[in-house]
C-alpha cells in the first residue's frame, strides 16, 4: 500500500454558527447535501476537502461526519491526533494500524531512535480518546510498534466506558495482565475482545496465563475472542473456557500445540456455544479437532491456518516436509468424516 503523510490540519478557521454571519438558504441547502455526501468519506479524504472552499471546510470540520476514523500506513505526529480530536465528539468507530514512526536522523543512535519513538502518540491518543469519550465503541490498534504501548489500552478504559469492541496487537508491547485488569474495571460492555501478541513477539512471556484468567473473571459475557502466544497454556485457556461462556468465536494465534488433551480439558466447563473456532499457526492434532466437533454442538466453522515452520526448527529440510504433508493430509482426511466437510477449512503453507 502506498504510504501516506498526515500534516496537520487547518483549524484556526472561526465557524460561521459562532458568527453574526447571516446564512443564506442556498448555502445552508449545499451544506446539507455535503453532509449527506462526506459522512461516507474515509479520514483521509475528509481532511482534502477541507482545504477545497469554506463551505467545505464547515461541513468537513462537523463532528457529525467523523463518527468513523481510520489512520493506517502513515507517519502522524501526536499533535495531529490532538488537532484531530477537536472534531471527534461523535465517533464510535477508531481504527488506527500500520502507523510509521518519524523517520530517523542521521547522526540518531537507534538506542535514541527507539528511546524518543517510544509512546509518541500517546498524549495525542489521549486527547483522541477523551474527546469520544462514551460515544467510542469501536478501538483497534494493531501494528503500531514502539509508537502506541499497552497504555493506549489503559487510556481507553479511563475515557471510553461504553467500549464494546477492542483489538489491540502489537509485536514490541503485548498486552499484560495489569492493563488487562484495568480494561475490565473500566469498560464492561466490551463483547469482542482481540488481544493476540503479533509473532514474533519480543517479549512472548509477557501475556500468560494470568491474561487468560483475568480476562475471564473481567468479561464472562464475551462474545468473541482472540488471545495467543507461547506463554498461553491449558490452565488458563482451561479458566478461559470456564468463565467465558458465551463464547461463540474463540481464535487461538501461535499457541503451543493443541492435542487431544488439551481439548478435553478447556471443553470440560465450557465452550458449550462455540459457533466458530480458528487456529492461526497453531498446530493441531486430527483428535483433538474431533473432539471439539463432538463437544461444541454448535460449531459452524473450524479454520486451521498452519505452516510448516509452527512444527519443525528446520522447515527447509526434507524429512520435515515430508512429515509437514502428511500431517496436512490427516487433517485434510478429517473432512471425510459426518459433519466435518462443511465445517472445516485447512489453509497449510509449506513456506510461511
Amino acid at each position: 500500500r502506498t504510504e501516506v503523510v498526515y500534516s496537520k490540519p487547518y483549524c484556526h478557521e472561526k465557524s460561521p454558527s459562532k458568527t453574526n454571519e447571516v446564512i443564506s438558504p442556498e448555502i445552508l441547502k449545499m451544506r446539507a447535501a455535503l453532509f449527506c455526501i462526506f459522512t461516507y468519506l474515509d479520514t483521509k479524504t475528509l481532511l482534502r476537502t477541507a482545504e477545497v472552499c469554506r463551505n467545505w471546510r464547515f461541513v468537513a470540520r462537523h463532528p457529525a461526519v467523523w463518527t468513523r476514523v481510520l489512520l493506517e500506513n502513515a507517519r502522524i505526529s501526536s499533535k495531529f491526533l490532538t488537532t484531530l480530536s477537536q472534531w471527534c465528539t461523535q465517533t464510535h468507530s477508531l481504527i488506527l494500524q500500520n502507523l510509521k514512526p518519524r523517520q530517523r536522523g542521521k547522526k540518531e543512535s537507534k538506542e535514541d531512535y527507539l528511546k524518543t519513538t517510544r509512546g509518541c502518540l500517546e498524549e495525542g491518543l489521549e486527547a483522541l480518546l477523551k474527546a469520544t469519550g462514551s460515544n467510542l465503541l469501536i478501538l483497534k490498534i494493531s501494528h503500531c510498534p514502539n509508537l502506541l504501548t499497552d497504555r493506549s489500552l489503559w487510556l481507553a478504559s479511563c475515557y471510553c466506558r461504553a467500549l464494546q469492541a477492542v483489538t489491540y496487537r502489537s509485536a514490541t508491547d503485548p498486552v499484560g495482565q495489569e492493563v488487562i485488569w484495568a480494561l475490565g474495571a473500566g469498560c464492561r460492555d466490551i463483547i469482542s475482545l482481540q488481544v493476540a501478541p503479533l509473532h514474533p513477539c519480543q517479549q512472548p512471556a509477557r501475556f500468560s496465563n494470568r491474561c487468560l484468567q483475568t480476562i475471564g473473571r473481567c468479561w464472562p459475557h464475551l462474545r468473541a475472542l482472540g488471545v495467543g502466544g507461547a506463554g498461553c497454556g491449558i490452565q488458563g485457556l482451561a479458566s478461559l473456557a470456564r468463565n467465558c461462556m458465551r463464547l461463540q468465536v474463540l481464535e487461538l494465534d501461535h499457541v503451543s500445540e493443541i492435542n487431544q488433551e488439551v481439548a478435553a480439558e478447556v471443553c470440560r466447563e465450557g465452550l458449550k456455544g462455540l459457533e466458530m473456532l480458528v487456529l492461526s499457526s497453531t498446530p493441531v492434532t486430527p483428535k483433538a479437532l474431533l473432539h471439539f466437533n463432538s463437544v461444541c454442538r454448535n460449531l459452524k466453522s473450524i479454520v486451521v491456518q498452519i505452516g510448516i515452520e509452527d512444527y519443525f526448527e528446520d522447515p527447509n529440510s526434507p524429512e520435515a516436509r515430508k512429515l509437514f504433508d502428511e500431517m496436512v493430509n490427516k487433517l485434510q482426511a478429517l473432512k471425510k468424516r459426518p459433519g466435518f466437510s462443511k465445517i472445516l477449512h485447512v489453509k497449510a503453507d509449506s513456506l510461511c
